[in-house]
C-alpha cells in the first residue's frame, strides 16, 4: 500500500514536471483535452488520473467498470486514492516552480526527468501489486485479456488514445512522442528489475 502511494506520487511529480516544461503532453492527455473541446468538461489539474468534477472522473470511473468485470481483484483502495496523491504530486512542482521553464535546454532537461520519474512511478504502483491507478489498472485488464506484453498494450492503447485525441483537437508536441517511445518500455524493465531484487 506504502510503496504504491509513493509510487502515484511520483509518478504526479513526473507529470508535473513533463507538463511545466510544455513540450506536449501524454497521450491520454492529449484525448481528455481533444474531447473537452467537444463537450461541457473541464480538465481540471493536468493529470491523467481522475479529478473530482473534471473529465477525468468520468474517464476513471469507465475504466474502473471495465476493470471490475475483467478481474475485480485489481480494484482496491488504491484505484480511488490514487488521483489524490498524483495531484500533490503535480502541485509540488506547481509551487517549486511557479513560473514556466524558459531556455534552449532547461525545458528538455525538465521532460525528461519527468518522463524518468513518470515511468517509475509507474513502476512502483506495478510492483507494489496493491491495486493500481485506474489508468494502469485499465491496461493491465487489457493485459489479462490478450496475453500481450504490458509495453505492447500500452503503446497500443496510446497510439489509439493519441489519434483520437489529435484528430479532436488536442495538443501534440515531442514530450507526447517521448512518453509515447518511452514509458512502457521503461516501466516494464523497471519493474523486473525490483522482481529480481526483492522478491527473488
Amino acid at each position: 500500500m506504502m510503496i504504491a502511494a509513493i509510487g502515484c506520487l511520483v509518478l504526479g511529480i513526473g507529470i508535473g514536471l513533463c507538463d511545466h516544461a510544455q513540450l506536449g503532453t501524454d497521450p491520454f492527455t492529449v484525448l481528455l483535452v481533444g474531447i473537452q473541446r467537444h463537450i461541457r468538461f473541464t480538465i481540471g489539474t493536468k493529470t491523467v488520473s481522475a479529478t473530482i468534477g473534471s473529465l477525468n472522473l468520468v474517464v476513471a470511473l469507465l475504466m474502473i467498470l471495465f476493470d471490475f468485470l475483467v478481474d475485480r481483484k485489481m480494484i482496491s483502495i488504491v484505484s480511488f486514492l490514487a488521483p489524490f496523491f498524483t495531484s500533490v504530486g503535480i502541485d509540488l512542482i506547481g509551487l517549486l516552480f511557479p513560473s514556466p521553464v524558459h531556455g534552449q535546454i532547461t525545458p528538455f532537461i525538465f521532460l525528461l526527468i519527468g518522463e524518468l520519474l513518470y515511468a517509475t512511478g509507474t513502476s512502483l504502483c506495478i510492483f507494489a501489486n496493491a491495486g493500481y491507478d485506474p489508468y494502469n489498472s485499465f491496461l493491465i485488464g487489457i493485459q489479462k485479456l490478450t496475453g500481450w506484453k504490458y509495453k505492447t498494450v500500452r503503446w497500443t492503447v496510446e497510439i489509439v488514445f493519441l489519434l483520437v485525441g489529435y484528430l479532436l483537437g488536442g495538443t501534440v508536441g515531442i514530450g507526447t512522442a517521448i512518453a509515447l517511445l518511452l514509458t512502457a518500455p521503461l516501466a516494464e524493465r523497471m519493474v523486473s528489475f525490483l522482481k529480481q531484487k526483492w522478491l527473488l
